[in-house]
């Protein structure tokens, strides 16, 4: 992954497509992101969304999903199969890494995937998405989990903690609130940290949301240029 310009836009579709689509939503990029069925990442996405003014008719989350990243994954392909008549541009899998046993399979569907109209694209957390979160306060480089219990409970028990008490309180008003203030710095946080990551030749911690981000950020950019 990487900057906007490696999310190509598909192809123009037939005028028949694009005249069944018209009343529904815009002619830009169709949107599908999919989650763990646990609430941190649509607390976040949906405040994110509306925090970017992006229109809810051509972006979709779903949390339906287990928390194992291959079913995060097939669920995701089920949804693509399901809108064959209006195909989403862009699928993104919002996974987290932690101990999954199946990380590596639901990565290998992945980029094996082709669909003419549809990408599929990975958005990956090391260890999880709290990492994201914490980036909104602080940078680090921290491993996480090194004691040998969970990578993620490590984040949030020692780290997360000293700016949410609560974490497990947190709700979508929080999260609309460090978005808000915050979200710039979440994203150069991310950089600086990935780069810092591969530089050392690891994955602990990483995180893939500013590149989301800044394909989002795009997009608004060219909802923008239409109105």
């Amino acid at each position: 992954m990487g900057s906007d310009n490696l999310f190509h836009k598909r192809k123009a579709k037939k005028v028949t497509q694009l005249q069944r689509t018209k009343g529904s939503r815009e002619p830009y990029d169709k949107v599908l992101i999919v989650c763990e069925g646990e609430k941190t990442e649509h607390y976040y996405l949906i405040p994110l969304i509306n925090h970017l003014k992006l229109p809810q008719a051509n972006i979709t989350i779903d949390s339906k999903s287990d928390s194992d990243p291959l079913k995060v994954v097939n669920h995701a392909k089920k949804l693509i199969e399901a809108s064959r008549n209006d195909p989403y541009d862009h699928v993104f899998c919002v996974i987290d890494r932690d101990k999954h046993a199946n990380y590596d399979k639901a990565i290998a569907q992945i980029n094996r995937y082709r669909k003419k109209d549809t990408q599929l694209h990975a958005i990956v957390s090391n260890p999880c998405f709290e990492f994201w979160i914490l980036l909104h306060f602080t940078y680090t480089t921290k491993l996480f989990g090194i004691s040998g219990g969970s990578p993620c409970d490590d984040l949030i028990k020692k780290d997360l903690k000293e700016y949410i008490e609560d974490y497990k309180k947190a709700d979508r008003a929080f999260m609309s609130s460090i978005i808000k203030s915050k979200l710039d710095i979440a994203v150069a946080n991310a950089k600086r940290a990935n780069k810092t990551a591969k530089e050392n030749g690891t994955g602990n911690p990483t995180t893939q949301m500013d590149e989301l981000v800044n394909y989002l950020n795009g997009l608004k950019d060219r909802v923008q240029k239409k109105l």
